[in-house]
């Protein structure tokens, strides 16, 4: 933070993980940002780009570094351009101006389908925000669901239909489609409809009419990111070819196989929601296992994280078969040669089975075997219906792998006729996407709904682009018996239609509306399954208000018998790691590929609020990289940026280099979503796409590889990467407690005396603001960040302006490593402006454009501000952010603020700041003025919950609270009077009113794992 550097507490000798099994770390660890920090001490690497203390500055270099050449030059930048009003030609009662609507809707961000509220304003979208009445993933949401609200207003989206490239109008289009399907049909041709994950049980529905109407229909789901051994390991072990749901809420002992459940894998929001609630620390937290290649959100919040390689995965399941089996005394588990320390896996399998019916094992893998085995050890442990539900499951992810396959093969043969494309870009996200476009060439008529020209639709005869979701109508079923809808909140921007529609049109029917279809639809399906309602129309509106329902729960019957199918799988797993062995490979190195937390599988890469979130765990935006261990770069001689080629039997590609603490040894990661070619200028030829490496192998495609070089390319890419803009400088910023001390008191709350000051008292209003953050309940994950970028229109600045440290969020997360650079132990602390009472900003600024207000916010007056930047270099949290450039109208993309187009999603209570002016978090303070104004209307006082902040309403595990300080019953209050409540850099006497609930490590430890 400022600088680099260790904390300033005691520190404790730390015993390797190889010698002890315990549950965290010990408390007061020394802290680290980066492996060069590590190595070689703190740098100054955040307010000057280039690095101020590596070459001798003159007093006049100073002067003009510090700012003082800037106010005069920023002078002509600080007046916005004229923006000429439009008045509303056409009235509504529904548009009351400078008031916003609230309505629910169904993210389609990605497969998880979660519920959302969306802010409209004059009739704009401009913020989503999850939906509190859902069950599954209430008032949280993740930054690409956050972040979706921009993609409306993307100037990429088509405006029109394409035939052939050129623009049609709807009814020809129509009619060609129409013509080929009954050609097609007549001749019994195949017709084949490829779509992404469809959670939507009406769309199912006319997809099941298309199969009705054209015996020669067949629909096959592709998912880039497969799931596809989950769901054939589960028929082969249960005989339901499902996806189970999770309960990691009801688990006492969680372990995760190259799961990423925190940040990208099957339901992420949902997970982490029902994980953070698992995991306070006043009783028993859960105790998280996780065994993974490259650091992730998931494993970075992990008590006990076990680096293994990706063909070890396999070997450290049936190693745990093999305890848990002796343990439940089933025959016929077998003997394995562990992956990793004996003692280790002993002191987990006896966890496990302490608390048996109350543990979970999940695992990310896509060969199957390992999900069979996975099976095993939940039924063994008595999971299977308690923390692992097969009567309801999960309807999230159902792609395909082998039926994509035999589809490529049929397109190759010329076998198919007509090919309707839903959500999907293979052209793209195929591991054989040159044989698939080969293959459309052979389809006698190929149509897409995509919202673009991408790498696929532009090799079709016909493009009807869909509605974005915030323009359509639609529900979804994430999960079995838990529905919600979806409304438009906008009407269609462009000539658009719903896919929806158009297949209903391809049906036959003569004025098809997917409106009256879908309410049709739970009209006679989803109306009679509930007895609340007897009539349809009451229920249909509560319903969309609501905008999700959960029908009752069916008798779940027995629970199902696990076949033996596990033993096969075991042996399976064992044979191909001893063949493995005697290979004995001269290039030990293996490939691992994953989905990034903000570009997920790719298809938002022209969004640059994704494109420009930093990785919560490198901390690098704006491309992917090649993650490699710090003793693996050292052993080749790799630095960061280093480009290197990464040579493998599926083919090559280059990177840079990132050395990644805690990475597995012998594996390098490499993130799948980037590297596209006809996306938009925001998203395109940002990084590499890594999808050609992954493979088919049997049924299921694989994402890793073995046998893979790295090669030095003598080239250089310098990272886009904030990791070491900000840092601890030896001060105690981030703080951790055990839970002994916490239960013994030994942590009591010293803040609750004010350092002296010689500042006079201020006037005190009504209110004093504040915020308290759970460090122990933030996972990283990043969706506050896109919520403040969202809720208070900051810009994107661009990946050349990130290199020069000038990244613009007002909140970032703070990610520290303690520990080893091979085994770390990670921390995350979200840190924005800490509305100091003695604020260091406001006493160096020499035309008052900071002050603090009476209700204890640091407020930041814009057309003051003369561009000095004395606050920032004053202020020691480094959280003030200053525009170089003008970022609200950046150039550099066809779609950020500076378009018209999406200056639509500009929230008009928030000032857009201009070049040469200062900016920082303000604590949401126009949803403060907003919440006064409504309770004194109502003739109130303001009341709990009223107000909350963007990230604070984001947040899927609660981790933020915002309140009234004054208000002794607030829940801000109350935890501020908590044992583990502390403020950073209190010893500066500052008087943030933000303050931290301090980082909780167990040190419980397993019997066989003391020394």
């Amino acid at each position: 933070m400022g600088r680099d550097g260790d904390a300033a507490r005691d520190t404790r000798s730390c015993k390797s993980s190889k010698e002890l099994v315990q549950i965290g770390q010990p408390a007061a660890p020394v802290y680290w940002k980066s492996v060069e920090e590590l190595h070689n001490g703190p740098h100054f690497s955040g307010e000057f780009p280039g690095g101020l203390a590596t070459k001798e500055v003159s007093r006049r270099d100073f002067l003009a570094l510090m700012g003082f050449t800037l106010a005069a030059a920023s002078l002509s930048g600080c007046r916005a351009p004229v923006q000429n009003a439009i008045p509303l030609l056409v009235g509504s009662d529904q548009i009351i101006p400078g008031v916003s609507n609230f309505y629910a809707t169904t993210c389609r961000g990605c497969a998880s389908s979660c519920s959302l509220l969306v802010k409209q304003r004059d009739g704009r979208p401009i913020k989503v925000e999850g939906n509190a009445e859902s069950t599954l993933f209430g008032g949280g949401t993740c930054a690409t669901g956050q972040a979706t609200v921009l993609s409306l207003y993307d100037a990429e989206r088509l405006r029109q239909p394409l035939w052939h490239g050129q623009p049609v109008k709807w009814e020809e289009i129509d009619q060609h489609v129409l013509n080929s399907l009954n050609a097609a049909h007549a001749g019994k041709h195949k017709i084949v409809l490829l779509s992404g994950t469809i959670t939507s049980p009406s769309t199912r529905e006319i997809i099941a009419e298309c199969s009705r109407r054209y015996s020669n229909f067949r629909h096959v789901v592709y998912d880039p990111v497969s799931y596809s051994a989950l769901r054939a390991a589960n028929a082969e072990s249960f005989g339901r070819p499902v996806i189970p749901h999770y309960s990691f809420d009801k688990a006492r002992v969680i372990v995760g196989l190259e799961a990423d459940f925190l940040g990208t894998w099957l339901s992420p929001v949902e997970f982490a929601r029902q994980y953070s609630s698992n995991r306070k620390p006043d009783g028993t937290p859960a105790l998280h296992i996780q065994f993974e290649s490259g650091l992730s959100v998931t494993g970075s919040n992990a008590d006990v994280r076990v680096p293994v390689a990706p063909s070890q995965l396999g070997t450290v399941a049936v190693a745990l078969l093999k305890r848990i089996a002796h343990k439940a005394g089933v025959s016929g588990a077998l003997g394995a040669s562990d992956a990793i320390d004996p003692q280790k896996l002993d002191a987990i399998a006896d966890e496990l089975w302490k608390h048996r019916g109350e543990s979970l094992i999940v695992s990310g893998s896509n060969d199957l075997s390992v999900q069979v085995v996975v099976n095993a050890l939940n039924t063994f442990l008595g999971n299977i219906g308690k923390t692992v539900d097969l009567a309801r499951p999960s309807l999230q992810r159902g792609g395909d792998d082998a039926g994509m396959t035999e589809l490529v093969d049929q397109m190759s043969r010329g076998e198919v006729h007509t090919l309707i494309l839903y959500g999907v870009n293979p052209g793209y996200d195929s591991p054989c996407a040159e044989r698939f476009l080969k293959g459309l060439e052979q389809v006698t008529l190929s149509v897409s709904f995509a919202d673009r020209r991408d790498e696929t639709s532009s090799r079709v005869h016909a493009i009807c682009p869909d509605h974005h979701f915030l323009e359509a109508w639609g529900d979804a079923e994430p999960v079995q018996s838990h529905f919600s809808l979806a409304q438009p909140v906008i009407a269609p921007l462009f000539e658009t239609r719903a896919a929806q529609e158009s297949l209903l049109r391809w049906l036959g029917q003569e004025q098809p509306n997917y409106y009256t279809y879908l309410q049709g639809f739970w009209r006679n399906s989803i109306f009679p399954g509930q007895t609340e309602f007897t009539d349809f129309r009451l229920f249909w509106e509560r319903s969309l208000q609501k905008g999700v329902v959960i029908m009752p729960s069916k008798p779940t019957g027995r629970i199902p018998a696990l076949h033996d199918n596990w033993k096969a799988a075991s042996r399976a797993i064992m044979e191909e790691s001893q063949k493995r062995q005697a290979a004995g490979s001269t290039n030990p190195l293996e490939l691992h590929f994953y989905e990034s937390v903000g570009l997920r599988d790719g298809r938002h890469a022209n969004n640059p609020w994704l494109q420009e979130l930093p990785d919560p765990i490198s901390k690098v935006s704006w491309g992917n990289y090649v993650a490699v261990a710090p003793q693996l770069a050292e052993r080749l001689g790799l630095s960061d940026g280093d480009v290197v080629r990464v040579k493998t039997n599926r083919g090559q590609i280059e990177l840079p280099v990132f050395r990644q603490p805690g990475q597995e040894g012998r594996t390098i990661s490499v993130a799948v979503g980037y590297g596209r070619t006809q996306v938009g200028r925001a998203g395109q030829g940002v990084g590499v796409n890594a999808y050609p490496l992954t493979f088919t192998s049997g049924r299921f495609r694989r994402y890793y590889l073995e046998d893979v070089a790295l090669e030095k390319t003598g080239r250089h890419e310098s990272l886009a990467s904030t990791q070491t803009h900000f840092s601890m400088e030896g001060r105690p910023i981030v703080l951790e407690t055990t839970l002994e001390e916490l239960h013994n008191g030994a942590e009591a709350n010293s803040g609750s005396e004010s350092m002296p000051t010689l500042w006079a008292e201020r006037p005190q209003g009504e209110h004093s603001w504040g915020l308290a953050i759970d460090v122990n309940a933030c996972t990283g994950c990043s969706a506050c960040v896109i919520a403040c970028q969202a809720e208070n229109n900051v810009p994107v600045v661009g990946r050349s302006e990130v290199a020069r440290n000038r990244i613009m969020h007002w909140i970032r997360i703070d990610r520290y490593y303690s520990g080893s650079e091979n085994e770390p132990t990670i921390v995350h602390q979200p840190m924005m402006c800490q509305h100091c009472q003695n604020a260091p900003c406001e006493t160096v600024c020499p035309v008052l454009a900071t002050t603090t207000s009476s209700e204890g916010l640091n407020q930041q007056v814009y057309n003051r501000c003369i561009g000095t930047r004395y606050c920032a270099n004053n202020c020691p949290y480094k959280v003030r952010r200053f525009n170089w450039f003008q970022y609200a109208q950046n150039p550099e993309f066809d779609f950020t603020m500076g378009s018209d187009l999406a200056r639509m999603v500009l929230n008009p209570d928030v000032a857009v700041r201009d070049r040469g002016v200062m900016e920082k978090c303000s604590l949401c303070v126009q949803r403060i003025q907003l919440a006064k104004n409504i309770a004194l209307q109502e003739k109130r006082e303001l009341a709990e919950g009223d107000i909350q902040t963007a990230c604070q309403q984001a947040c899927p595990t609660q981790a933020i609270v915002f309140g009234d300080l004054k208000d002794p019953k607030s829940q801000v209050s109350q935890l501020r009077r908590q044992q583990r409540h502390y403020q950073v850099l209190e010893e500066l006497g500052t008087r943030p009113n933000v303050g931290y609930l301090k980082r909780v490590r167990s040190q419980m430890e397993t019997t066989k794992g003391r020394q």
